[in-house]
């Protein structure tokens, strides 16, 4: 036998009262309906109220946005210092050897195809993201015209000029910073990279180096055992991390009995000699 509640008794949406609950906020526990029900990127099936999934601390994604969105990046500032460190150059040369039509002088006028793409890519334009890709091959080819002696000289030139800017295109907070839409799983990346258990990180660091320097094993031991205190997937964001800062626990514990053993074979044999 089943007992049915009263209508008036039964959950309703604490935004819409006439519409009947559909489920509890995962983080205060009100009633929401089917409407009001809103799922948060990068937090599984938890649901929860629309006030509720609106704070930074529970879409952590969109706040970690929001944060870098056309904000300059390393990247960025690191292209205006070569745009300015050129500019610099290339006045210094032409106060040197003049405008005579040299090739001195052709070749530092030369050094100014770049500064218009720096310029615009310290701005934000989005142009200058893929105008930055071409440009060491325009240089490359402008140079080869005016002296086809270097041609080797020139290939590594465009070879270092081309990892750096695809390393830059590809770069997710650059990608912010030129207000591009960032995929919730991207974001999740970059915020697992930089937030989430920093120290988990720092143990396994500590860890590597205690290999190679026991001296400093109590310390990687000592943010191995804090980064697994707080390690907690249902946190919100949720804490992991969990195998770094294992890691770097057990190679802390590790590295100083290596090297004890190692001294101790190098005792051994010296006593024995």
């Amino acid at each position: 036998m089943s007992l049915e509640v009263p209508l008036s008794q039964q959950g309703r949406c604490a935004v819409h009262p006439d519409l009947p609950a559909g489920g509890t906020c995962s983080r205060c526990g009100s009633f929401f309906c089917a409407d009001c029900a809103t799922s948060v990127s990068g937090l599984g099936a938890r649901l929860y109220c629309q006030a509720c999934a609106a704070r930074p601390d529970v879409n952590y994604l969109e706040t970690l946005r929001q944060r870098y969105w056309g904000r300059r990046d390393g990247w960025a500032w690191m292209v205006g210092g070569v745009t300015l460190l050129l500019c610099v150059t290339t006045a210094a040369a032409l106060a040197q050897w003049g405008l005579r039509a040299t090739k001195e002088s052709l070749f530092t006028l030369l050094l100014l195809v770049p500064v218009p793409v720096g310029v615009a890519f310290f701005l934000g334009r989005r142009w200058a993201r893929h105008a930055l890709i071409v440009t060491p091959l325009v240089m490359a080819v402008a140079a080869d015209f005016l002296h086809r002696d270097g041609r080797f000289l020139y290939a590594l030139c465009v070879s270092l000029g081309l990892i750096f800017a695809l390393r830059i295109h590809r770069d997710v907070r650059n990608q912010l910073f030129f207000r591009l839409p960032v995929p919730p799983g991207t974001l999740q990346a970059l915020w697992n990279e930089r937030f989430n258990n920093p120290m988990a990180r720092q143990a396994s660091r500590f860890g590597f180096s205690a290999l190679f320097m026991p001296m400093i094993a109590p310390v990687a031991v000592i943010c191995g055992v804090v980064a697994l205190r707080r390690v907690d997937p249902k946190a919100t964001p949720p804490i992991g991390r969990r195998n770094q800062a294992l890691m770097g626990l057990v190679l802390g514990l590790v590295s100083p009995l290596l090297w004890g053993f190692v001294l101790l074979l190098l005792l051994t044999d010296r006593i024995h000699f």
